[in-house]
C-alpha cells in the first residue's frame, strides 16, 4: 500500500521497466489505505521489490501478505 497516488504509480513504473511481475490494484476493503491502490506481486518477489522501493526511495504504508483467508502485515 501506498501513501500515496503518485508512489502507487512511479512503483508500477518502474516494476514494468524492471520486468517484475505485478498488478496495480485498488486496496483491499479489509486495508485502509491513504491513495486506494496498491501493487500485489509474488511471494518469491518480495524480497526485491522492497529493495527496489528503498532505492527508488518510495514511500509506502505498509506491505501485507493475505494467508488463509487474512491480511498480515509482512515483516522482512
Amino acid at each position: 500500500m501506498f501513501t500515496s497516488y503518485y508512489f502507487a504509480t512511479k512503483t508500477d513504473s518502474i516494476l514494468d521497466n524492471r520486468h517484475i511481475r505485478h498488478d496495480l490494484i485498488a486496496t483491499p476493503p479489509a486495508l485502509h489505505s491513504n491513495c486506494g491502490l496498491c501493487i500485489r506481486i509474488f511471494p518469491l518477489d518480495i524480497e526485491h521489490v522492497i529493495g527496489i522501493l528503498e532505492e527508488e526511495k518510495i514511500s509506502h504504508s505498509g506491505i501485507y501478505k493475505y494467508v488463509e483467508n487474512q491480511w498480515t502485515r509482512w515483516d522482512s
